[in-house]
Formats: C-alpha cells, sequence, structure tokens
C-alpha cells in the first residue's frame, strides 16, 4: 500500500473515498501534520499503475489496511479516519481484523447499506437508484468523464456540482476515471452486517452532513446505533463532499473529534 507520511504525534491514519487518492488528504496534511504523524494511505487499484493488482473490493481493501496497520510502531496510539467508500473500508477492517492499540476512529458518511433495516434499505435502495442509474447508463456507453461528472454531482447533491470544485479536484477524479470499471462491479461481500456492527467496541464517531443524500445519512445514523458510537455528529449545511470541499474545516472536525475521544478512555 502506497501513502504520504507527514508529522509528528500519535498516528493518523486517512482512508479516502471513491475517485481519489492519498493526495487529496494533501491539504488537510497541512492543519494535522503539527500534532500528529499522518499517514494518507492509496488504496489498491487506486494508484494509477496498470498490473493486476489481485482483488478490488471491501475485503481486500480492510485486508491491505489491517496489513499496513500492523507494520506500525506500537509505542503509539492509532487514530483513523475514513471518508464514504473509506469509512466502508475502515468499518469492514475492524469487523474482520483485530487491530492493537486503536485509539478513536472516525468515520464519515459511509455508504453501505449491509447494516440496514428493511424499511431503510428500501429508503437506500431508492435513492441509490437515483445517484447511479445514470452512471451506470455513461459508464456502459464508454463515457466515463460524463460518468465521474455524474457521479459527482449525484454525491454533491446537486447539479452542477461537479463543475464547481476547483480544477485541482476535477482532475484528480477524472484521472480516477478508470476505477469506475472495479467500483462498479465489486464482487466482494464484507462482513458489515446488523450483527456484526452492532458487536464494535472501539471508541468510534460516525459523521454526516445535514445536507447530504438519504444512502448516506440512512447507513451513518444505523451504523451509529447498532455500534453505540460515543458520538453522531451531524454537521449542519454540510453535504457528503465535505472532506474535498473544505479542508480547513473538515480537518478542525478531525481533531475536534480525536480530542473528544481522548476523554472517553
Amino acid at each position: 500500500m502506497k501513502y504520504i507520511k507527514q508529522g509528528s504525534g500519535e498516528y493518523l491514519i486517512l482512508v479516502h473515498g471513491a475517485l481519489t487518492d492519498a493526495t487529496m488528504w494533501l491539504p488537510h496534511i497541512n492543519h494535522l501534520k503539527a500534532d500528529y504523524e499522518v499517514i494518507s494511505v492509496t488504496l489498491r487499484y487506486f494508484n494509477g499503475e496498470d498490473e493486476d493488482k489481485g482483488d478490488f473490493g471491501l475485503n481486500t481493501h480492510a485486508n491491505d489496511l489491517a496489513e499496513l496497520l500492523a507494520k506500525l510502531s506500537t509505542d503509539k496510539p492509532i487514530n483513523i479516519v475514513g471518508w464514504s467508500y473509506g469509512a466502508d473500508v475502515v468499518l469492514n477492517m475492524l469487523l474482520q481484523h483485530k487491530v492493537e492499540n486503536i485509539s478513536g476512529i472516525f468515520l464519515y458518511e459511509p455508504g453501505f447499506p449491509g447494516c440496514l433495516a428493511e424499511q431503510e434499505m428500501e429508503m437506500w435502495l431508492s435513492d441509490a437508484n437515483t445517484m447511479f442509474g445514470k452512471v451506470f447508463k455513461h459508464f456502459s456507453e464508454g463515457k466515463l468523464e460524463l460518468a465521474v461528472e455524474t457521479l459527482i454531482d449525484a454525491s454533491g447533491n446537486k447539479q452542477g456540482y461537479f463543475k464547481s470544485q476547483h480544477l485541482a479536484i476535477r482532475e484528480l477524479q477524472l484521472s480516477k476515471a478508470y476505477t469506475l470499471a472495479y467500483q462498479l462491479n465489486q464482487q466482494e461481500q464484507p462482513e458489515i452486517t446488523c450483527t456484526n456492527v452492532s458487536n464494535i467496541r472501539n471508541p468510534l464517531v460516525i459523521g454526516f452532513g445535514s445536507q447530504t443524500r438519504d444512502i448516506f445519512r440512512l447507513v451513518s445514523t444505523s451504523t451509529a446505533t447498532l455500534s453505540e458510537a460515543i458520538e453522531v455528529k451531524k454537521i449542519v449545511g454540510e453535504g457528503h463532499m465535505l472532506p474535498q470541499e473544505n479542508p480547513e474545516k473538515f480537518s478542525a472536525l478531525v481533531k475536534n473529534v480525536i480530542s473528544s475521544l481522548v476523554v472517553h478512555q
């Protein structure tokens, strides 16, 4: 697993979402490296290399992340932040591996629906169909850039959101268009179920934005309830794209969450 490492202090592992990589966290690292040894990872297949990299999915990425954490020094705590698909990876890792020395975990808007009840699942599927319908259509037609734009618009919950972003963010997202072939055709079955999530005992905070879509809100609140998360943070006026949209605000949120978890230990 490739990663960027800067700073000193407790470990702070940053796990990106879809259509990006470790470099999305560079602005955040500038705000965090004075307090933490920040390790921003790039998940398998998101590094732009062409050689065969094995499987793709929440199990593979959870295994890779657990392997990296096992190699870290045990003389200081590990804090983990996951966003979107990265939050699902972190959650699945917690269910599949016993990782020592975890001090705190902050998941912002996970999206995998494995722990939803029947009524919530119906709402999730309805919103997922709305969100991904055109993405699959553009992808099947070979229009990868349009598929990326459509997915980002849907993630930002606003028509034209993709084009409203900074050029560097758009370029990074478009450079990861090839990952849609893997992301939209996952076959792995993760361990994220109602029963398993209810057994989580790690110090955990779940966050979601008040302006986000149902698929992220439902999974965030359900995961928080089942896991008995220490806190559920509803970020007023924000949505799913907060980490990329406002690195300074999200970094401050990360610091606040980690500090609050220290109090509970």
